[in-house]
């Protein structure tokens, strides 16, 4: 009987081995989907080539991923595996799926390619076009990395809005004030006018210039101002915006200085995401906090900042949001404990840190 016994549990354990290294593979396919902006790539016979997996073993993978994470669709004779819109938050949810900080910066940045528009893959955004030297360039961001930078950075902002919800009542209370809480029934209930509107008052810039949002407050008046005060409306559009980022990334900092890293991430514990989750199915979701939301967040402010230097953006300001992204990047991947137990502040820490 023992050895019948002994016999099971090395069953049991062959098993728990198998379905733990099923699911490394899972993921490194989910990687390897958004390391790649080539569709051509991303057909289950491209999968099995270039990771040199088994095509079977693929497949099975590539079956269950298709449930919820991905979906197939069809470009000719190819099935071509892409992410459904909440496939990267079902990964995060359902899977477990983790990143490094050195990953999300890989796999999610901006990309170059010399020698113009490539037509194998789907972009947001691309932009082709001469460079300096007179050569063709293309650069983008796939659309399975531009799917999951917005996955990540859309949940660490609803958190955080969630944080101020206070403010959210203060402005209800002053706008029930002004037209009466049965007026501002009324007004709700007209979303729909509103939103008609609100197509006519956007900007129609979006399909004449590209970084149409820094346009949004001057629009009207382009056509009549002079270069040089453009230039400074842009600019200033653009350090405000700046600010208003700064700003809620502090306010998350002095979250982290109070709670530390495991009091922060139980604070967020069972926190169901809004955005791109996924519902109606048996399974239990693990809803958590993610250090990827902060890594993509601070990625994204980066690039943010390049566009900065380009406009002639304040360097001081510049130089703000770059040593905040660090600080935030170093003091989740280090697990700073925070203000008491660390005995410094955040931005002190973080800086000694980054100086070592």
């Amino acid at each position: 009987m023992e050895s019948l016994k002994k016999a099971a549990q090395e069953y049991v354990k062959a098993i728990e081995s198998v379905r733990e290294a099923r699911k490394r593979l899972a993921e490194v396919i989910i990687k390897y989907l958004i390391a790649t902006d080539d569709l051509t790539k991303c057909t289950e016979l491209a999968i099995s080539q270039n990771l040199g997996l088994p095509r079977s073993v693929v497949r099975s993978i590539l079956t269950e991923l298709s449930e919820h994470v991905l979906e197939v669709r069809e470009f000719g004779r190819a099935k071509v595996y892409m992410f459904s819109k909440v496939g990267i938050g079902a990964a995060l949810d359902y899977m477990g799926l983790q990143f490094t900080r050195e990953e999300i910066n890989e796999l999610l940045r901006a990309r170059e390619v010399k020698g113009g528009y490539r037509s194998s893959g789907i972009y947001t955004p691309l932009v082709a076009m001469k460079g300096d030297d007179g050569k063709p360039v293309c650069r983008f961001r796939g659309y399975a990395a531009d799917l999951c930078l917005d996955t990540l950075v859309k949940r660490f902002l609803y958190l955080l809005l969630e944080e101020i919800e206070v403010k959210v009542e203060t402005v209800t209370k002053k706008l029930k004030a002004a037209f009466g809480e049965r007026g501002l029934k009324e007004l709700k209930l007209l979303a729909p006018e509103s939103s008609a509107f609100q197509k006519l008052i956007e900007p129609v810039s979006k399909q004449l210039f590209l970084h149409e949002w820094l346009i949004r407050g001057i629009a009207d008046q382009l056509a009549e101002m002079p270069p040089d005060e453009i230039r400074r409306a842009i600019v200033k559009e653009f350090e405000t915006a700046l600010k208003r980022v700064i700003t809620m990334l502090k306010r998350f900092g002095s979250m982290l200085e109070r709670m530390g890293y495991e009091g922060l991430h139980k604070y967020f514990k069972g926190r169901k995401p809004i955005a791109y989750s996924l519902s109606g199915i048996e399974a239990k979701p693990d809803y958590r906090f993610h250090d990827e939301y902060v890594w993509a967040t601070t990625l994204a402010l980066r690039e943010g900042c390049v566009m900065a230097e380009k406009l002639g953006v304040n360097p001081e300001l510049i130089k703000e949001a770059r040593l905040l992204a660090d600080v935030l990047d170093i003091a989740l991947e280090k697990k700073y404990r925070g203000a008491e137990a660390e005995g410094l502040s955040l931005m002190e820490w973080g800086i000694r840190q980054l100086s070592k």
